[in-house]
């Protein structure tokens, strides 16, 4: 009887050359994608930061009117200015109440500074067929989560202005000028934006012959500070 032979399958060793070669074929391929990663954000950049400052500037400016607003349902223009008159019937005198309209601004001030300590977050679409010209995906819009906090000090100025309306008529607004910084986290980035805004405190029209003398009515020159209230 014969023996019967067995035999070890041969196992086949890698070859190095093809390791190499898919080594090599691998970082460039990782470079590739480096690179067009990097060209791609380079593009989208600067179109994500501008939707991100137009979303922080939309909310700061909704934050700044709605504060306003709820303040200024509890008073009225001649609840701020008083206007006298001569025995003629004559408009002799205009005078803003300084005091409660500084405490209005300071309430209004302390009030927004609140809301932005808060942080509020705002939610961001970045159309991708914008950013990157493909127009295969305009309709891939990739959500972000956007911080917003102050930044510094809130600077205001309280502006009282006259403009003539009519024969007779005179519009006299006051209105609360703000200039403030945010500061925008996103994912990728901090950055800073800034806030400028102007919101009606009250308004109403003059009807009767005021003095010249008093305002210009192109701007206002005023006689004395009550007419004329910086914060």
């Amino acid at each position: 009887m014969k023996d019967k032979l067995y035999s070890r399958k041969r196992i086949k060793l890698p070859n190095l050359r093809e390791i190499k070669s898919f080594k090599i074929l691998l970082i460039i391929a990782l470079i590739t994608i480096i690179i067009i990663l990097s060209l791609f954000w380079h593009s989208a950049y600067p179109v994500f930061k501008a939707t991100c400052e137009t979303a922080a500037s939309s909310k700061g400016v909704k934050i700044i009117n709605d504060e306003v607003n709820k303040v200024m349902k509890n008073y009225s223009y001649d609840n701020l200015i008083k206007i006298e008159k001569d025995t003629a019937g004559k408009i002799s005198l205009i005078k803003a109440d300084v005091i409660t309209i500084n405490e209005i601004v300071s309430e209004i001030i302390k009030n927004i500074q609140e809301e932005f300590d808060k942080i509020p977050r705002i939610k961001v679409f970045i159309n991708m067929g914008s950013v990157s010209g493909i127009s295969a995906l305009k309709n891939f819009e990739p959500k972000f989560e956007l911080e917003l906090e102050s930044a510094g000090r809130m600077n205001y100025n309280v502006i009282t202005e006259f403009k003539s309306v009519g024969i007779n008529q005179t519009q006299h607004k006051i209105y609360l000028q703000i200039d403030s910084t945010v500061r925008i986290l996103t994912p990728f980035s901090t950055f800073g934006k800034e806030i400028k805004t102007d919101v009606i405190l009250t308004e109403a029209v003059i009807v009767g012959d005021v003095p010249d003398s008093y305002y210009n009515l192109e701007g206002m020159e005023a006689l004395d500070d009550t007419l004329n209230l910086i914060g």
